[in-house]
């Protein structure tokens, strides 16, 4: 036979050479792609500064111009508004002085004289005056246009111009309209004006003044160009600005139009940039020819951007010569450095020759020696259940401990049967268990072994499970996040049983509270962390249930006791203001006799009290008594449960008299009209069935009036305002959805909209106790439910649920 130890180390020797060869050869490989790579990365991180920075100076300028265009418009506006108020100022302060001494003819044609030569403001700007019947009083701009009737005229996109500035005379007595309109050079050609009027009693006029947005617009690129020109001084960076036309406005060559230039190259660059920024704008590197041929173009780079509605282009350029030339440092730094880690690893290389031929002779001595010791391991175990074919041992040293291993096997199989009856009990008693249960590597974080009820619980498959970290579970919110959740592991490691709630995630996403279980146990002679898990979901929202009637009862006590104290004072507030109304009015017979003794005109004290507006402060304490009566009605019918009795009734017919109810709900001081609100009924049938009438009613005409505040609040006012009354029935109960479409509650309102006076309205606009009111109603009175949905913007859902078989 061979000896293992001459071949052995024979095949190791050549194996451990050929390992440096390879490895070598690998290590070679990637420091020369790493080393390509690394001068890539220098490139593009360069150039992406560089691109980073021009953008973003680009972007400023572009925030700038916005911010510009703005500043104008809203200077442009309130300088007409004034113009306009200083014109009718001039019409009233005439009629004043001439109304006793002239014919209204004349008085008409001396304010008209007057006011139009009134604008001094711009060329672009004139006045008008119109009666209410649509007839042109006066058109500074386009005389003649007066004394005709101008009711139907129409703007080129058909807007009856006219008729609308008749209208908001009528309703608002001034105001600002936007309209298009042609210009009186060009009709072909449209422009956009700005028009502030306001209403002259006296003769029934409107007087108005108009201007053009293209002299704002001129404001606002004059302002722009000569911001541009102040910041235009880096050497490198520079802005520059052109039309589409290629006429540039501020940057190289100022003033000319590059494309009709004697320069072909200049015209093509200007071309492609002007190109960019219609198509959204970009970045362009380019070359410049220099001024003297003797030396190279000058590399640049831009970001060019559109203002569309200037019909113009802007961007910022770099100069990138010097930016090259850092570049190329960089790469001759990193150049330098692979020569000197490909010497240092040739020099290790070489060492590790020597190092491995010293070795295996060692090694070749020391072999034989070592084989005693073999021997004496093999008769301690083994691991495999197969037994050696001594008739395939090649070498003489092997053929002893092959007999030792085969004896040992024999013993071992019978050991493995009864290990792997112990594990088929074990893994019965693991997955049988309603808990979940999950086994974790303490050193990986990661889930080694999980039972069927783990699985069950998060909706996964073994093989998602297995090698998963518990970060993927978890739902991952404060207080219960990450962090948290590191130092319940840290604790848990410290050998303490840790008992903690943790909201989880299933495969959906869907979140859900567990009460777990985690401490340390040794499992196959190993360390590991076991986790017991129990869904605790239901639990949970019980205990916030609880805890909302707790609160509600605990206020509704406090505000049943102060309404009580407050009502007597109130009683008597109200009281005495009516008696003092009544006492010093001419018309209560009673009180004449006593004026004449007391040498008292109740007249003229009724007129002084009016002068003095003592009757308007008396009625203000009328108007807050009666406020603070319904507000404390409302706590008290907050605070205790109803008597009234239940009656077998249609909830149908409540919803409609409700909407009945706050059709004619309309108040100028009101921001909302419900007759400009569309009302959506999905009504299903229903059968009739115990509640008490007058305050279901009362919960949707409130929810109804929320709606419809909500969509009056909403800032987009494209969108039809909307309502939607849903009905349905669920199993035992009948389900009322109101939804609208209008400005939507925050979230962190809408955990708190059903407490008492909690409320995001101002204080003259609501008390608190509207929702909470409801809130008693529903879930005190008729044992149901209520509660609330939305996304700010979209619009709010409240639902209710009634109990069909109430108790009356």
């Amino acid at each position: 036979m061979k000896s293992i130890a001459s071949t052995l180390t024979r095949y190791m020797f050549i194996f451990c050479i050929s390992s440096i060869i390879v490895f070598g050869g690998i290590i070679f490989y990637f420091m020369i792609s790493n080393y390509h790579e690394a001068n890539h990365q220098a490139e593009e991180a360069t150039m992406g500064n560089v691109q980073t920075s021009i953008k973003a100076e680009l972007i400023r300028i572009l925030d700038y111009i916005d911010f510009s265009k703005r500043k104008t418009r809203s200077v442009a506006i309130d300088s007409i508004k004034l113009e306009l108020l200083e014109a009718h100022d001039v019409a009233s302060h005439i009629y004043r002085i001439y109304k006793d001494t002239k014919t209204k003819k004349e008085l008409q044609q001396l304010i008209v004289e007057a006011l139009r030569f009134q604008i001094h403001s711009s060329s672009s700007t004139y006045i008008f005056v119109l009666n209410m019947d649509g007839m042109q009083i006066l058109s500074s701009e386009n005389p003649k246009l007066e004394h005709t009737n101008v009711l139907q005229l129409k703007t080129p996109d058909g807007r009856a111009i006219t008729k609308e500035i008749i209208e908001l005379a009528k309703s608002q007595k001034e105001g600002f309209l936007e309209f298009i309109s042609a210009t009186p050079e060009n009709t072909d050609k449209h422009s956009k004006r700005v028009s502030y009027i306001k209403y002259f009693a006296p003769f029934n006029w409107i007087i108005g003044i108009d201007q053009s947005y293209n002299s704002i617009k001129q404001a606002a690129q004059n302002e722009v160009i000569k911001r541009l020109a102040q910041i235009n001084s880096n050497k490198d960076t520079y802005f520059f600005v052109g039309t589409y036309e290629g006429v540039v406005l501020q940057g190289p060559g100022k003033g000319n139009n590059i494309l009709h230039g004697k320069n072909p190259k200049s015209a093509a660059i200007m071309q492609d940039l002007i190109n960019i920024a219609k198509s959204g704008g970009g970045f362009l590197r380019y070359k410049v020819p220099s001024i003297d041929p003797s030396y190279d173009p000058v590399k640049k780079i831009s970001y060019c951007m559109p203002i569309s509605d200037w019909d113009w282009y802007i961007g910022s350029g770099e100069n990138l010569a010097q930016i090259e030339h850092k570049l190329n440092d960089k790469k001759e730094t990193l150049f330098e450095h692979l020569i000197i880690q490909i010497s240092a690893v040739c020099v290790f290389f070489s060492l590790l020759v020597l190092a491995v031929f010293f070795f295996t002779e060692k090694f070749k001595r020391i072999l034989s020696d070592n084989f005693d010791s073999f021997e004496s391991f093999f008769r301690k175990g083994t691991d495999t259940p197969a037994k050696i074919d001594q008739s395939k041992i090649a070498f003489k040293e092997f053929n002893q401990m092959a007999v030792l291993a085969n004896k040992m096997i024999d013993s071992r199989e019978s050991a493995r049967k009864d290990l792997l009856k112990s594990e088929i009990t074990y893994r019965e008693i693991f997955n049988s268990t309603k808990e979940a249960i999950g086994v974790l590597d303490i050193d990986k974080r990661i889930f080694i072994d999980i039972n069927q009820a783990f699985l069950d619980f998060f909706g996964l498959s073994r093989m998602q499970a297995i090698g998963m970290s518990p970060e993927k579970i978890s739902f991952n919110t404060p207080p219960y996040d990450n962090k948290y959740a590191g130092e319940l592991f840290t604790k848990a490691l410290l050998g303490e049983a840790v008992h903690f709630e943790w909201m989880v995630k299933d495969v959906q996403g869907e979140p859900f509270w567990t009460d777990n279980l985690a401490r340390v146990a040794t499992i196959g002679g190993k360390k590991r962390l076991l986790i017991v898990m129990r869904d605790i979901t239901e639990r949970k929202k019980m205990h916030e249930i609880m805890i909302q009637t707790e609160k509600m009862m605990s206020v509704g006590g406090l505000a049943a006791g102060m309404a009580h104290e407050i009502n007597n004072p109130l009683g008597v507030i109200l009281q005495v203001t009516q008696n003092i109304l009544r006492r010093t009015s001419p018309d209560l017979a009673s009180n004449i006799p006593i004026a004449k003794e007391c040498g008292i005109d109740l007249k003229i004290m009724q007129t002084y009290m009016e002068k003095r507006g003592i009757n308007y402060y008396l009625s203000n304490i009328q108007d807050a008594g009666t406020r603070a009566a319904n507000i404390i009605k409302s706590m008290l019918d907050f605070s205790r449960k109803s008597n009234s009795a239940k009656t077998l009734g249609n909830i149908e017919n409540v919803i409609e008299n409700a909407l009945s109810l706050a059709a004619n709900d309309y108040d100028l001081k009101k921001q909302y009209d419900f007759k400009k609100i569309k009302i959506i009924r999905e009504y299903s049938p229903l059968p009739n069935f115990n509640f008490t009438t007058m305050e279901i009613s009362q919960v949707i005409l409130n929810l109804i009036k929320n709606a419809a505040q909500a969509l009056s609040e909403k800032t987009d006012k494209t969108e039809i305002p909307t309502i939607t009354i849903t009905t349905s029935i669920d199993k035992n109960s009948v389900r009322i959805e109101i939804e609208d479409n209008g400005s939507g509650i925050p979230e962190k309102y809408l955990k708190r909209i059903f407490e008492p006076f909690y409320t995001s309205k101002s204080p003259r606009a609501g008390t608190g106790l509207g929702l909470s009111v409801s809130y008693f109603i529903i879930t005190h009175n008729h044992g149901g439910t209520i509660s609330a949905d939305s996304n700010p913007g979209e619009g709010t859902r409240f639902t209710i649920t009634l109990p069909i078989f109430t108790n009356s």
